[in-house]
């Protein structure tokens, strides 16, 4: 399956260079006139990239790749063997010409996922992750199948967002070509090339992919091995080439799970409406007397700090002239700092956080000269001394440059400052987001109860607009995945999701929807009806199971079949009801309703 953003005209590149230029001679004239930019962060190593693989097969009718659609209308991270985000994602240093990737079977096997095409689940041996290799099928979503013969090579959103801006395989299935040459040749056990041209790189047009075909073609399976080469296209941004070698047969090594932080504590501005600003974890982990987290004092004098892992800690001070207490908002559940213009600049804070259990936290802050809210241009670190040139005012928010987080894993958005009188400006990172405790969790089903539209950005705006969801029956209300969370310029919380309304021309869309219960709200039930009783309206009636999962099916109920149930039970994500002869029904709005109907 192929998104549509993956089928790029030539004029991109045109526009693309065009751009390009624009912002080369903007940076020439901002140092020209002597306003601070950021002295250019060296070069990525491009070593320390996690990989990921998406499974592919032949070509389709179109001439592009097939790759595994086995769980969801749309290619999602269970997708991926391994998921370049996940656990088991690796790098170079687990793809060696002594200790290759395996990529490939001895005994071949079909990969189910947990859904239908009309998104009924499947009972048997299914998988919610796919652990797909060369030469196993791949059951689609649609019912049609699919033998994994290569696979597109993926790199870690996080890592790459934090260099490029990139937004990971769900924008472009192609995306890693954007920034990266890929070179694939087969190889002996010595590193000799074996000519082979079965294995290949795929290429539409003018246009390279980082899929991998032909896999399953190299001449000796069981002692030569597939070599590829990633050289990066910008050295500005990556360094040092890349060599990654895959072998169809052998054990598998232990993946090294990339090391979890060590600290969930984010921090935030206020903008002049006193809304939150977007989140950072930048520096916490690492924060010292000795090296501090610098920040310009906002000139409100407000900071905003939270353990994202304790929402029950409680935060304090070694400075007297701060005042720490609990953010009135009751979404939020950290602290409000005020009292930092009381503070001269170049002043140390220790903040110390106590969590549950009774540990504590310290983080550091180094305060600087006063500036707006979320910041304007500076000619130097203000922390360190340097003097305001500017007062923007754009919503509140702390610019990441690594986009590392480990609260929420996701693409939040930051806001960046603009000239006076635009609008303010959204981009990618991955900032975590506070969230609260009565929305929807990430990977949890929502669906539509009035006209509700799908935007490109958390700042919802006409020119931005997806796809609008006209205000349907029950039964057809649009249906969404929730893939994380984001702000708007005003502060406002989103949902990013993905469109699984099945066979509509907007399936699979990424974006953002509102998070106002008065719109949207979760697609199963969370608690029992007053009278215990539910009534069927599916179209097609719905089917008892012997067990939770939804397996071993007992008996099928009719549209307006009415049943009682004796609990309510959860599994996973979603919740399914138990009746009173012990066998269990889904308790998905759009398939039964609470109460005689």
């Amino acid at each position: 399956m192929i998104m549509e953003t993956t089928h790029r005209p030539h004029t991109n590149t045109l526009v693309r260079w065009l751009l390009l230029s624009l912002l080369a001679i903007a940076t020439t004239i901002t140092v020209s006139l002597g306003i601070s930019s950021k002295a250019h962060a060296a070069p990525y190593d491009l070593n320390n990239m996690r990989w990921g693989l998406l499974p592919a097969g032949g070509l389709d009718k179109s001439g592009f790749p097939i790759f595994s659609n086995f769980d969801t209308a749309a290619i999602s991270s269970t997708d991926w063997s391994p998921d370049p985000d996940g656990d088991q994602s690796f790098t170079s240093k687990d793809a060696t010409l002594q200790k290759p990737y395996i990529v490939g079977t001895d005994t071949p096997k079909t990969v189910i996922g947990n859904y239908d095409k009309d998104g009924n689940p499947i009972g048997g041996d299914t998988k919610h992750q796919s652990d797909a290799k060369i030469g196993d099928t791949i059951q689609q979503q649609d019912g049609s199948t699919m033998t994994v013969t290569g696979f597109r090579i993926g790199a870690n959103a996080t890592e790459m967002g934090s260099v490029t801006g990139y937004g990971g395989w769900y924008d472009n299935l192609r995306a890693e070509s954007e920034f990266f040459d890929f070179q694939v040749q087969e190889v002996d056990r010595n590193g000799q090339v074996v000519p082979n041209n079965k294995l290949t790189v795929f290429k539409k047009g003018n246009f390279q992919w980082s899929t991998i075909l032909g896999v399953d073609k190299i001449t000796d399976r069981k002692n030569n091995l597939v070599k590829v080469t990633i050289t990066p296209l910008n050295s500005s941004l990556f360094a040092n080439p890349q060599t990654l070698y895959f072998s169809l047969t052998g054990i598998q090594a232990p993946v090294v799970e990339p090391k979890a932080k060590e600290s969930n504590i984010g921090y935030a501005l206020y903008d002049t409406g006193g809304k939150i600003g977007g989140f950072t974890s930048k520096d916490v982990a690492t924060s010292t007397e000795k090296m501090p987290i610098l920040l310009e004092t906002p000139n409100d004098g407000n900071l905003y700090l939270e353990d994202l892992s304790n929402p029950g800690a409680t935060w304090k001070a070694d400075n007297p002239k701060l005042t720490l207490v609990k953010d009135p908002n009751p979404d939020q559940l950290g602290y409000r700092v005020s009292g930092l213009k009381s503070l001269a600049p170049g002043t140390i804070v220790k903040f110390t956080d106590t969590k549950i259990d009774g540990t504590t936290e310290d983080v550091y802050f180094k305060f600087g000269n006063p500036t707006t809210p979320g910041g304007g241009t500076t000619s130097g670190n203000t922390a360190n001394g340097g003097n305001s040139t500017g007062s923007a005012t754009p919503p509140a928010s702390i610019p990441t440059t690594t986009g590392d987080s480990s609260v929420v894993n996701q693409q939040g958005t930051t806001t960046t400052g603009t000239s006076q009188g635009s609008t303010p400006a959204t981009s990618t990172s991955n900032a975590p987001i506070a969230v609260p405790k009565d929305v929807a969790v990430k990977s949890q089903v929502v669906y539509g109860l009035k006209k509700l539209g799908l935007y490109k950005n958390p700042t919802f705006t006409s020119s931005k607009r997806i796809a609008w969801y006209p205000k349907q029956k029950r039964i057809n209300r649009p249906m969404f995945v929730v893939t994380g969370y984001a702000r708007s310029a005003n502060g406002t919380l989103r949902y990013k999701v993905r469109d699984v309304n099945h066979g509509a021309k907007t399936a699979g869309k990424i974006g953002y929807i509102t998070t106002n219960k008065k719109y949207v709200v979760p697609v199963y039930y969370a608690s029992l009806p007053k009278n215990n009783k539910i009534t069927v309206i599916a179209k097609k009636g719905v089917n008892a199971y012997k067990a939770k999962s939804l397996t071993g099916k007992l008996k099928h109920y009719k549209t307006g079949t009415r049943l009682t149930i004796k609990k309510l039970v959860k599994h996973n994500l979603t919740t399914r009801y138990q009746l009173t002869n012990g066998s269990f029904v889904t308790a998905n709005k759009k398939l039964i309703i609470a109460g005689n109907y």
